[in-house]
């Protein structure tokens, strides 16, 4: 399937090697929720990311988030690692996957 995208993407001339951003992580974010996993927050909204390229299909992004359900709307701060596998992107480290 990649060598498939990857001509594709060599014949569209895009970049598919891009970092991911704010809603592919917001998406990894919310398909890790599914696993039931306690600390999951429903309610948290990714608002920035700034990736770093920590290999073959693997970054190291620094998020800014909030959590929905705090009145206050406090912003925090994480590191979070995503890869891209044949499935799409995966939250492999941070947020709910302490």
């Amino acid at each position: 399937m990649w060598q498939a995208l990857a001509w594709i993407c060599t014949l569209a001339a895009l970049t598919c090697d891009a970092a991911p951003d704010v809603a592919i992580i917001q998406a990894a974010y919310e398909r890790a929720g599914t696993s039931g996993s306690t600390l999951h927050d429903k309610g948290l909204r990714v608002l920035s990311a700034k990736c770093h390229d920590h290999g073959t299909n693997a970054f190291l992004c620094e998020v800014t988030f909030i959590s929905t359900s705090d009145q206050a709307q406090q912003l925090y701060l994480d590191i979070v690692a995503v890869t891209r596998t044949e499935d799409g992107w995966v939250l492999t480290s941070g947020l709910c996957r302490r």
